[in-house]
């Protein structure tokens, strides 16, 4: 493995990456992979669910590891909605009203924006639910605590990388939506490294689009045209860095591509030499950390080691970044902690 940031602890067996699980019993006992203590609920706390979609690896593999981990810590998922898409903030807040009317202990909110959400989680906690964020922030101070990762971090490991490479790189970039916070975030950690890094030059510089992969290969050949000179291009996240692979192949040009997070296409991508290197968010394990911090929270039990709220207007629980290259990737299990298993489908809770 390349690089491990935020080294766990005595843990350093199960925080490998090239992890080959003798047995199903070894996989449960490192389903959370040493970053947090298993608790159980006193009670089966009712928890209702409301995440930006279920599209792509990240949310998908989330959902997943909400689902797998709400069992094992005594919890019971009621309600589990995709809200269609960053931006739909109309729409994820009839589900927070929808889910106002049930009875829960607890939401778990992973918000299509930043911002517009503080009066809907607002008639949530005025009726004692706790609500707990995952996966991308929100700008409420109602929230009680976060399940993410630090996303300046994303930006500042793919620009560390890149400058290892390459100090005086051209750099392409596809920092993805105007709006969501989290990609703004990465791109500062770009942007910041960048100005470390003696000669880097970053190129394009918009937010636009969406996520989708149609975005990254339209923006990334529109870019490659005119940039030809491109080193490496870096893009938010996964379906972004596979479209712009598809446009490095397609234009046969020497640029390869730095991404957050990690699919079974990016892997494909990595092998043929187009991605050079992603940063593995661990969506599962991000799931089963959210299903334990809550259970804490509701139990009112101490929670884990959290990032104090500052630029995020409540404290955080950060799951560990792992930077990855082709070469990493031999023996490696994505179905672990980064995608579902091909045959899971989203459940649907009545």
């Amino acid at each position: 493995m390349s690089m491990i940031r935020k080294a766990l602890s005595g843990v350093a067996v199960a925080v490998s990456v090239a992890i080959g699980c003798a047995s199903a019993h070894a996989a449960e006992l490192d389903r959370l992979r040493g970053v947090i203590k298993e608790t159980k609920a006193k009670r089966p706390y009712r928890v209702g669910v409301t995440l930006v979609h279920f599209v792509d690896d990240y949310w998908k593999g989330i959902a997943y590891g909400l689902t797998q981990e709400a069992a094992p810590a005594g919890v019971q998922i009621v309600r589990l909605m995709g809200a269609g898409g960053y931006g739909k903030v109309a729409e994820q807040i009839a589900q927070l009203e929808s889910l106002s009317t049930i009875d829960l202990d607890a939401v778990i909110l992973g918000a299509t924006n930043y911002d517009g959400f503080d009066r809907a989680i607002k008639r949530l906690t005025d009726k004692g639910v706790k609500v707990i964020a995952v996966g991308v922030p929100v700008n409420s101070k109602l929230v009680q605590a976060g399940v993410t990762i630090d996303e300046v971090e994303v930006g500042e490991m793919l620009a560390d990388y890149i400058c290892r490479q390459k100090p005086n790189a051209k750099v392409i970039t596809v920092p993805g939506p105007n709006g969501p916070a989290w990609n703004k975030l990465r791109f500062d950690g770009v942007q910041k490294r960048a100005k470390e890094c003696q000669g880097m030059t970053l190129l394009g510089n918009t937010f636009r689009g969406d996520t989708k992969l149609e975005d990254g290969l339209a923006q990334a050949s529109d870019l490659l045209v005119k940039y030809p000179e491109a080193d490496f291009i870096y893009t938010a996240a996964a379906n972004l860095g596979i479209g712009a692979g598809m446009a490095v192949k397609r234009m046969k040009s020497k640029a390869k591509v730095a991404t957050g997070t990690i699919t079974d296409r990016t892997v494909t991508l990595m092998q043929e030499g187009q991605v050079a290197v992603v940063v593995s968010e661990q969506p599962i394990l991000m799931g089963r950390s959210a299903i334990q911090v809550l259970t804490r929270l509701l139990n009112g039990e101490p929670l884990p080691e959290m990032t104090p709220a500052g630029a995020v207007p409540y404290p955080e629980f950060h799951v560990p970044l792992v930077e990855m290259t082709a070469k990493d990737l031999a023996g490696y299990d994505l179905s672990n902690y980064d995608r579902p298993p091909a045959s899971w489908q989203v459940p649907s809770f009545q």
